[in-house]
């Protein structure tokens, strides 16, 4: 019996001893930074990325960088004067396989400035967030530089979203209730994760695990092909509308809890409609018609197109009751797949071409 309690302690104490040295190396040199450490935003800060890539539609040298702020852009001017605009956003915004030059938000900035010198563009989108992060962001990054306008651009992230509903209840609800609502040790170990480089890498290597498993978009080159397609029955359509629907009430709830931040901090909210190719029309590039291409077994371009549209119709929808400016790039950028290389995501041309639209946009609101 001694032998074995002898035993299980040396276990323990060695199990100890590399915790504290994994904790302590990780403290000194962390191979792997995560964007969130326990329940709180950290950002990239002074990175750089570089790419090379054999795909057209991009620059054959990918160039990312980020600045002081974790953001892409240039830093913030010391000059007051300066109009000051962040980007919020997913994947969409943050345009990760774009070069600098390219992302929407600095062509955005680009086309601004042949007006108006004076104007900064910052871009904060970060790849997979919804309008969940986006709450996170804004409270714990975002906010204190004290911009005079935020640019959201969601919707897409949080469809078919209703495991992030707990994650909204602790946002919303605060800390008393997210304890009765989790229990004890993922409350005890998300805790520690705030306070632990160990226990992050933990948490965030169980989070990409089970995301893994899931129903996501990649990043990939999708080529249309006009034969494949996917014709649906009105009970199909009906059952994948009637369950998302059922989701726009919490989505509605958020995006207001966004706009009120905004307004509450002095900053103007500008919401801008997500495009897809895919819906309606004959891409004119490939003669692929762009509803019935089949997305999956179960989904083709017209109902993909009307799930987004749900969200995009409540961003419209908010924007008039809160007299708000909303951008309906969903409807302003062409379906055409010179500009997308898959459903959602930009080609450089499809980029550029929003960051002009955008610009464009904006012309009659900024400053007002």
């Amino acid at each position: 019996m001694r032998k074995i309690l002898k035993s299980t302690l040396y276990v323990g104490y060695l199990l100890v001893f590399i915790a504290f040295a994994l904790e302590v190396l990780l403290r000194i040199y962390n191979p792997i930074p995560f964007r969130i450490k326990g329940d709180k935003i950290v950002l990239p800060i002074n990175q750089s990325y570089q790419f090379t890539n054999s795909y057209a539609c991009f620059d054959s040298v990918i160039v990312h960088k980020k600045n002081s702020m974790g953001f892409r852009g240039e830093e913030m001017p010391r000059d007051k004067s300066f109009l000051k605009i962040i980007t919020v956003g997913g994947s969409t915004t943050e345009c990760f396989f774009i070069s600098e030059d390219k992302a929407w938000p600095q062509v955005m900035q680009s086309e601004l400035r042949k007006k108006q010198a004076k104007i900064w563009v910052n871009n904060a989108g970060l790849n997979g967030h919804s309008s969940f992060g986006h709450l996170l962001l804004l409270k714990d990054v975002v906010l204190k530089y004290k911009p005079d306008y935020i640019y959201f651009l969601v919707g897409v992230n949080d469809m078919d979203r209703q495991d992030l509903n707990q994650f909204d209840n602790r946002m919303v609800l605060g800390k008393s209730v997210q304890m009765e609502q989790n229990g004890w040790f993922k409350n005890a170990f998300l805790t520690l994760s705030n306070h632990s480089e160990l226990a992050n890498l933990i948490y965030n290597l169980s989070k990409a695990l089970k995301a893994r498993n899931q129903k996501i978009f990649v990043d990939k080159i999708e080529k249309l092909n006009p034969q494949n397609t996917l014709l649906l029955s009105d009970t199909q359509r009906n059952t994948v509308i009637v369950k998302q629907k059922q989701l726009i009430p919490a989505y509605r709830k958020r995006i207001e809890q966004l706009v009120a931040l905004c307004k509450s901090n002095g900053i103007k909210p500008v919401l801008i409609t997500q495009p897809l190719l895919l819906g309606e029309g004959i891409d004119p590039v490939t003669g692929t018609n762009l509803a019935t291409y089949k997305v999956s077994n179960e989904m083709n371009g017209a109902l993909y197109w009307e799930k987004l549209e749900l969200y995009n119709e409540e961003l419209r929808h908010i924007a008039l009751e809160q007299r708000i400016a909303c951008i309906d790039l969903a409807h302003l950028l062409p379906k055409d797949s010179r500009y997308f290389y898959d459903p959602m995501h930009f080609t450089n041309a499809g980029s550029i071409r929003v960051g002009q639209i955008i610009a464009e946009s904006s012309t009659s609101f900024l400053n007002r």
